[in-house]
């Protein structure tokens, strides 16, 4: 028998079952579908987790006061330092080849006023360099400058969060906010940045020039951070010159333990990307089973199909059909039902992780490498399946199949 009237008569047969076949069908579209769905979800927090560290600079090295633990998956400094200054961040600056830019960073929660309205938000101490280090930018106004900084001025750049919260629909430049009772100029309006890594809202901060955090808000002379921008693709070789400055500056003799750490963000991103992709293989492989069990459904219908055409197996070898020509008809049913199911998994899958999208949801990102992949595994199981009931029916002896009827 010719492949395409083999073909034809695998069409015609499925489509006599229809009723049979659709049950095995919607078994693989349901395996499929999750593949598809499962796998974009993934992908889609893949790319996000990636998107907001590189938002934060991907040649960034950030140096912390004291030591530094992961606590349920996010950095704690155990115990108070007070060793890192301000002014360590200039002589790193001064004193690394490697460094481009270094920018000293205190930070605390503080209620913020303005008219009748207050709200609590970070108040962050730094310099005009955090601007590139950070990759922020100012979306309305300015920001401050580095006279501004040394004279200790009063000025401040709101994020959007905070805009919202306090002002509203109103332009806040040139107003004047309470910081902790202390009057403040608002001079810019920083862009919108959405949630770091650890899921905090980066658009909910107040910056100002670090002398004036220091001293007329914190009354410290410390800092707990200082942020540094490594020139391209040095940030290992910055982080080794920038740990001698700070062990010079900080007198720690051979053999002592840094008072502080520092962390490349490459290196983040690094553990970040693969623990997304390996979330993203966890998924694929749950939504196989689901996948497995449909094509445990192809071999359930395909045995009933063999039982109940028994002696349509016999008419066909008594007017000529080979053993391989009645092995190909039952298999290629299969290959039709993983097929047809395959095809609605996929427009089902897409459909719902684009609406998940539209919803605002979940990230996700359809993959066509995925989609075609969840195709060709679909159509594999249900071929795969439906070979032991095409080997059956193919093996059955015409004459008691005739016998039989």
């Amino acid at each position: 028998m010719t492949l395409r009237r083999t073909a034809a008569l695998v069409v015609r047969s499925t489509w006599r079952q229809r009723r049979r076949a659709w049950p095995a069908a919607s078994g693989i579209a349901i395996g499929v579908a999750a593949m598809v769905g499962m796998t974009a979800a993934g992908r889609g927090a893949e790319r996000e987790v990636l998107a907001r560290i590189r938002s934060m600079g991907s040649d960034l090295v950030v140096v912390t006061a004291g030591q530094v633990k992961l606590v349920a998956g996010r950095p704690r400094q155990l115990g108070n330092v007070t060793t890192l200054r301000a002014e360590d961040a200039a002589a790193v600056a001064r004193g690394c080849p490697s460094v481009l830019r270094a920018a000293p960073a205190q930070s605390r929660r503080l209620s913020v006023k303005w008219g009748d309205t207050s709200t609590t938000t970070t108040v962050v101490g730094t310099t005009p360099d955090l601007l590139a280090i950070r990759n922020l930018a100012v979306a309305d106004g300015r920001f401050f400058e580095d006279e501004e900084d040394r004279g200790a001025l009063r000025v401040a750049v709101l994020g959007p969060t905070v805009v919202r919260n306090l002002f509203e629909d109103r332009a806040p430049l040139g107003e004047t906010v309470r910081v902790d009772r202390v009057p403040f100029t608002v001079v810019g309006v920083l862009a919108p940045k959405g949630l770091d890594t650890a899921g905090n809202d980066q658009d909910d901060q107040i910056v100002v020039p670090v002398r004036t955090a220091l001293r007329r808000l914190f009354n410290i002379d410390y800092v707990n951070n200082v942020f540094v921008q490594a020139a391209s693709g040095a940030a290992g070789r910055a982080l080794a010159q920038l740990r001698e400055v700070l062990r010079e500056r900080h007198r720690l003799r051979p053999g002592r333990e840094d008072d502080f750490t520092a962390g490349v963000q490459a290196d983040v991103l690094a553990a970040e990307a693969d623990a997304a992709s390996s979330f993203t293989l966890l998924l694929g492989a749950v939504s196989t089973v689901a996948l497995l069990v449909g094509g445990v459904g192809v071999l359930a219908v395909m045995l009933i199909a063999v039982r109940e055409r028994v002696r349509e197996v016999g008419l066909r070898r008594a007017l000529g059909a080979t053993r391989r020509d009645i092995r190909n008809l039952f298999a290629g049913e299969a290959l039709v039902v993983g097929a047809v199911g395959g095809a609605a998994g996929l427009a089902l899958g897409s459909a719902a992780a684009l609406l998940v999208a539209a919803a605002g949801a979940l990230p996700v990102s359809l993959s066509p490498v995925a989609g075609g992949v969840a195709a060709v595994v679909s159509l594999a199981i249900a071929l795969g399946f439906g070979t032991i009931p095409a080997r059956r029916a193919a093996g059955l002896d015409p004459v008691e199949s005739l016998r039989s009827a």
